[in-house]
């Protein structure tokens, strides 16, 4: 048992869920432990804090790293929720994809209109509780309110926006998120979670991070017509939106969720 189980009185029996990267996870009852090597647990938690996150309880610094506690959140990941549409087209299906899929960029709008960038959105980063989506995972975020610093270095690869792909092949200072990149990143999710292939068409899928983030910065679509699991036009349209290489063509997460909600399944 880790010592700052402990330490903060946490009741319930341990268990381990993550430990790699130096970031170890913990469920401990109805808590979720975060503890990282470095900043990046506590700085989470300030972000949580910062935007009066309700499952967000307490952060701080433990030897040389940090912890963060959380309510548990008991619910589907966007990736899981969407796994049951790919067995087959029918009314209830697209009605399931869409509800979804308005939800999830419902949850980044509102994350927006607070002043707040997520900058690492990835499929397991959205959740669906009791009919709510969650964004989870913010120790990557950037906003008004003044948080510990880190070089950020872009996210997921898979979900990296174009623009942000040139900038880590690129440079090697720091990088600010961007509405805009967080639209590609949620597109890319749930073009990801729909047909379980990532939006690029890479040159060589087992190519190095560098070499995958070229092709996602030189704009090399898949085809989703070949990717998808059975045609749905109108959602299909919304994601191509949300995937448009130039940001400025990309609609605002609000106009994406309203956009969603008027298609018909």
């Amino acid at each position: 048992m880790h010592p700052l189980i402990t330490e903060l009185g946490l009741d319930g029996e341990p268990k381990l869920l993550h430990e790699r990267r130096g970031t170890t996870f913990f469920k401990v009852g109805d808590t979720a432990l975060k503890i990282t090597d470095g900043l990046m647990a506590g700085r989470e938690g300030d972000v949580l804090a910062a935007l009066g996150a309700d499952h967000y309880r307490a952060h701080g610094t433990h030897g040389q790293g940090t912890w963060l506690t959380m309510r548990w959140i008991d619910g589907t990941s966007l990736w899981d929720a969407l796994e049951p549409a790919r067995r087959g087209d029918s009314p209830a299906s697209r009605r399931a994809v869409l509800t979804l899929a308005a939800d999830a960029a419902d949850a980044l709008a509102k994350l927006h209109a607070a002043g707040w960038t997520h900058g690492d959105l990835q499929p397991d980063h959205f959740v669906y509780e009791d009919h709510v989506m969650r964004i989870i995972d913010l120790a990557c975020a950037q906003g008004p309110v003044p948080v510990p610093f880190y070089v950020h270095r872009g996210g997921m690869t898979h979900t990296t926006a174009p623009e942000t792909a040139a900038l880590v092949i690129g440079a090697t200072e720091h990088i600010a998120t961007t509405p805009e990149a967080d639209v590609w990143s949620l597109a890319a999710s749930l073009f990801w979670s729909w047909t379980r292939t990532p939006p690029t068409d890479y040159r060589d899928p087992d190519s190095s991070r560098a070499e995958l983030l070229a092709d996602i910065a030189a704009g090399s679509p898949r085809d989703i017509a070949a990717a998808r699991p059975w045609p749905f036009p109108q959602f299909e349209g919304a994601l191509l939106a949300g995937l448009a290489h130039d940001p400025e063509r990309r609609p605002s997460a609000a106009a994406l969720a309203q956009s969603l909600r008027f298609v018909k399944p």
